[in-house]
């Protein structure tokens, strides 16, 4: 067995219910001899095991979370690596871990969204369609490591704070023409795992920052079961992300999906994980059918 006390399993929420993020740090944690494990919210949920240490932080939106965990989360750990869990990302199976894995500064899940460079301009694609460009050679593409489920070093947390040369890259948002008035980035530009694993990898591989190749990312997690159609054995990945699953609870495992499980079992790529699941002893649950 692995020794993980070299890993601190972290979940930050900016919500007051924490509840989600402390499940799936236990549950994470029971798998992970030697790792310690923060909680990092609002306030503390109760109930919350005795091995969970938590700290107070002020609410966070989306944009804060990503905020702080460019530049304030390397504050509150001490070891080498730390491994983001959340309520939506846990780990599956700690047999899957591998130490080359610790090769890298950044490990997440290959995630929908990818820059795409070629010798004309910098394109963003959406939904996998990325795929396409693996093979060409005049293409370079980079994809966003997800961020819920991930694997960092300490200087990779440190990144944005010893190196203050390399800034946020966030270019000027779509604002809708229509009430109410919001902005959006076709590019998700705000997201932390968009700055640091796309816009800004250039950058920090420059100096010295190292990130996982998409054939190790894609045996460290999976986000919308992403890669099952390209071969991957689900089974032998070691987490998980996805926004429209939830760990409801861990005594027994129970996924709480946001969608009906007509609409998952018509997704052309969920029923794989569900069969995953269901053969690894998770109770499902599903969004009732529409009257």
């Amino acid at each position: 067995m692995p020794d993980f006390s070299n890993i601190t399993l972290v979940s930050v929420t900016g919500l007051n219910d924490a509840h989600g993020a402390a499940l799936a740090l236990e549950f994470s944690r029971r798998q992970m001899p030697g790792a310690s494990a923060l909680l990092l919210s609002p306030s503390a949920p109760g109930n919350l095991p005795p091995d969970i240490r938590h700290r107070a932080i002020a609410p966070l939106s989306f944009k804060e979370y990503s905020l702080f965990m460019m530049f304030a989360l390397w504050r509150m750990v001490e070891t080498e690596y730390v491994l983001i869990v959340q309520e939506d990302g846990w780990l599956l199976d700690a047999s899957n871990w591998t130490d080359e894995f610790l090769e890298y500064d950044y490990i997440g899940a290959p995630g929908h969204l990818a820059r795409v460079d070629r010798p004309e301009g910098i394109y963003w694609k959406k939904d996998f369609s990325w795929y396409g460009d693996l093979e060409n050679p005049d293409s370079v593409v980079i994809p966003v490591l997800n961020g819920g489920f991930s694997l960092r070093s300490r200087r990779m947390l440190r990144a944005l704070v010893d190196h203050p040369h390399i800034r946020m890259v966030v270019p000027p948002p779509d604002v809708s023409d229509s009430e109410p008035i919001a902005m959006s980035w076709f590019n998700d530009a705000t997201h932390e795992d968009v700055q640091l694993t796309c816009m800004l990898r250039p950058e920090l591989e420059a100096v010295g920052l190292r990130f996982a190749p998409l054939e190790v990312a894609a045996r460290f997690g999976f986000e919308h079961a992403a890669l099952s159609h390209i071969g991957v054995n689900l089974h032998a990945v070691f987490g998980m992300h996805g926004s429209w699953r939830r760990l409801a609870s861990i005594d027994p495992p129970v996924v709480r999906y946001g969608a009906t499980r007509r609409h998952i079992d018509e997704h052309p790529l969920e029923p794989p994980v569900v069969k995953m699941l269901e053969e690894r002893g998770y109770r499902l649950e599903f969004m009732p059918e529409p009257a």
